[in-house]
């Protein structure tokens, strides 16, 4: 039972696009800072770098994450963007073991246990035809899936309400210890 709200953001889930990188312009890309790929837990954590791709054409921002080698992590565990504004989020999957498929959801609630539990629930039961995403109103958006070596991308809006966002993959298993915060400023 999708109410009027529902639909439309399952509908604005479908039309986000999905690029490859070779779609994005090399200036737009951005590396992120962090310890190497096979590091094992340690107290640091991983922050997503970003750049302005914005010029006097008004391009998003992109923001770069990766997984954490062969983990079910994110090497960048958060990321800060600025309220209101349109960003591009990538995910470049440097992971080798074919296992290690990932997307990245962006949620309109802070990073707890609960609402990663339930939309990553909630990811395994809508499928694999539907890349894990979920029709769920904590959904704000999100990528599809990337196998290794792939890279996706998703636009979208952030909140206009500062504060602390989730992010977390969907693939079945990986919810549990692959999230992260995005930080609205």
């Amino acid at each position: 039972m999708a109410n009027k709200q529902d639909v439309t953001r399952r509908d604005f889930l479908q039309r986000l696009s999905v690029v490859g990188i070779a779609g994005l312009g090399a200036g737009s890309l951005v590396s992120a800072c962090g310890g190497g790929s096979g590091e094992e837990g340690g107290s640091s954590s991983g922050s997503a770098s970003q750049s302005s791709g914005q010029s006097s054409g008004g391009g998003p921002q992109t923001v770069t994450l990766h997984p954490k080698g062969n983990q079910m992590k994110y090497k960048e565990t958060e990321f800060e963007v600025p309220s209101d504004t349109e960003i591009e989020l990538v995910f470049e999957n440097t992971a080798s073991s074919p296992s290690m498929q990932h997307n990245v959801l962006i949620l309109n609630e802070p990073p707890e246990q609960d609402i990663f539990k339930e939309v990553g629930q909630a990811g395994v039961k809508a499928g694999s035809s539907n890349e894990y995403t979920p029709d769920h109103p904590a959904v704000l958006a999100g990528t599809d899936i990337s196998k290794p070596g792939e890279t996706v991308s998703v636009t979208f809006t952030t909140p206009s309400e500062p504060g602390e966002y989730g992010y977390v993959c969907t693939y079945p298993g990986h919810w549990a210890t692959m999230q992260g915060t995005m930080i609205v400023a």
